[in-house]
């Protein structure tokens, strides 16, 4: 259960984003290196290789529960945890990015407009390669304040 009194998250909450989120950076980056340094030479010119679909489909697949969690946290996590005014920049930061990446991730696939889509990639990929640095910036914050209130 959450802890409906307090802004932190309960265990399992904590195992699903962890993984979830490991699973979405390490399928992402397999798929970016893939792309970009993993194409092989066919008979007619560079050719996509053939684990790349597959980096996609587990993306995806990690999206699923990464969802779940995000919303999970609009429970108890988000609305608690915004009466802590120093993890509020970092919090809005996670969100703006966690809320980018969906934003973008869905025109990927849903936006047929080829003039939109190297954009959207571009974005998309960049700064999924830096949420973890915002994530750990949202936690160690978040310990640093913990350990502050149980000094006091």
């Amino acid at each position: 259960m959450p802890h409906r009194r307090t802004a932190r998250l309960a265990k399992w909450q904590i195992w699903l984003l962890s993984l979830s989120g490991l699973g979405l950076w390490l399928s992402g980056s397999a798929w970016l290196l893939l792309h970009f340094y993993g194409q092989k030479q066919g008979e007619f010119g560079p050719e996509m290789n053939p684990v790349e679909p597959w980096m996609m489909k587990m993306h995806g697949l990690f999206l699923i529960p990464a969802l779940l969690g995000i919303g999970g946290m609009f429970v108890a996590h988000i609305p608690k945890g915004w009466d802590h005014v120093h993890q509020r920049v970092a919090g809005i930061a996670l969100c703006a990015l966690l809320g980018w990446l969906i934003v973008s991730g869905y025109m990927l696939y849903y936006v047929g407009d080829e003039s939109v889509r190297p954009w959207a990639s571009l974005a998309h990929w960049s700064l999924g390669l830096g949420l973890p640095a915002v994530f750990a910036w949202h936690y160690i914050n978040g310990l640093r304040a913990r350990r502050r209130g149980r000094a006091r």
